[in-house]
């Protein structure tokens, strides 16, 4: 068997410390050559580091979320937006609710940024690819993979609902709001989406895939932890939700590996979440309880399908397109 990086597993022993610290003598670097998971496997880790640093994102994390609704809170008071605090809704407004939910969930991100700082003493682009930093170019690739990708699941989805529950099937209220309403949505939406999708990649995957990467030669354990953690942030009613959310974080999390960042798994799950919560403003569902924890059996088996084929696809583009797999040398760009 092999692992993402197309190496054979080897069993976790203790290693020399590799990398070095940069010309500012603060931060640590991974050394050339290896793989995202490994970019916290620096000359400055102490198997202690990743505790500190998981305990810091855990207390940060609350803080930053208690602050986001404060403010928005404040902002909504000032606005005429009714506040409510009550039966798992903050505000009054459908719109509100949502961008507060997602962007509580957002907010993660700089607090694993520091923790990465704080606790590791490395650079907090190392979460996001091997090279150092976001490869945007790369990122709109897999945007345009994914886009099309989810258009065929979430109609995948739909045929196999009819086909099990037809008129059986739970009829929702569904109710047109408008242009002026749903632009409105739309807008609000491809802002806050994308960031609550890119704060749980950078959790759920970027920082538990290199924390247990510290620890361990083979990633798996960190894409399981990282999935583990990924199923318990949402509100799981079914074991099909369970099991799809797994599935979900088990692909993600070898393309993480396999591409050396986290694009690809931000691409689908921005695109994914965006067509959901679109979808759910356009018919007047926004702001209803509800979470990938409830999905149907049927979704599983739509996902089942979908994702390893998102999966090739990347990987094949990624050959293609020459990106950096592992932390290239100095005199290469990594692109």
């Amino acid at each position: 068997m092999t692992d993402p990086h197309g190496q054979p597993f080897r069993p976790a022993t203790p290693s020399p410390a590799v990398g070095g610290v940069t010309g500012d003598g603060e931060h640590a670097r991974p050394a050339p050559g290896a793989g995202y998971d490994q970019m916290a496997r620096t000359s400055l880790h102490r198997w202690w580091r990743p505790l500190v640093g998981t305990l810091l994102i855990a207390v940060g994390w609350i803080t930053a979320m208690v602050v986001v609704i404060v403010l928005a809170s404040v902002v909504a008071a000032l606005a005429g937006v009714p506040v409510l605090f009550e039966a798992g809704h903050w505000f009054g407004d459908p719109i509100w609710d949502t961008a507060v939910g997602l962007l509580s969930i957002a907010s993660v991100i700089p607090v694993v940024f520091l923790a990465a700082v704080l606790a590791q003493r490395r650079r907090p682009g190392t979460l996001s690819s091997v090279v150092g930093r976001v490869r945007w170019g790369w990122l709109i690739r897999c945007v345009l993979v994914a886009a099309p990708v989810m258009v065929v699941s979430l109609l995948l989805v739909v045929l196999l609902a009819t086909l099990v529950e037809g008129e059986q099937a739970e009829q929702a209220a569904v109710r047109w709001p408008g242009w002026p309403r749903f632009a409105v949505s739309a807008a609000v939406l491809v802002v806050v989406v994308p960031l609550q999708a890119a704060g749980e990649e950078y959790l759920a995957r970027g920082w538990f895939i290199q924390a247990f990467g510290a620890w361990f030669r083979t990633p798996w354990p960190g894409i399981l932890a990282g999935g583990v953690v990924f199923v318990a942030l949402h509100s799981v009613s079914q074991v099909w939700g369970a099991a799809d959310l797994m599935l979900y974080a088990v692909v993600l999390g070898w393309l993480a590996v396999r591409t050396g960042g986290l694009e690809a798994g931000i691409a689908l799950h921005a695109m994914g979440n965006l067509m959901v919560f679109l979808l759910a403003a356009a018919v007047g569902q926004l702001g209803l309880d509800g979470s990938a924890g409830d999905a149907p059996w049927y979704l599983f088996v739509s996902n089942l399908v979908m994702l390893p084929l998102y999966a090739w696809l990347v990987s094949t583009l990624h050959r293609a397109t020459g990106q950096a797999r592992v932390v290239p040398g100095r005199d290469e760009s990594g692109r």
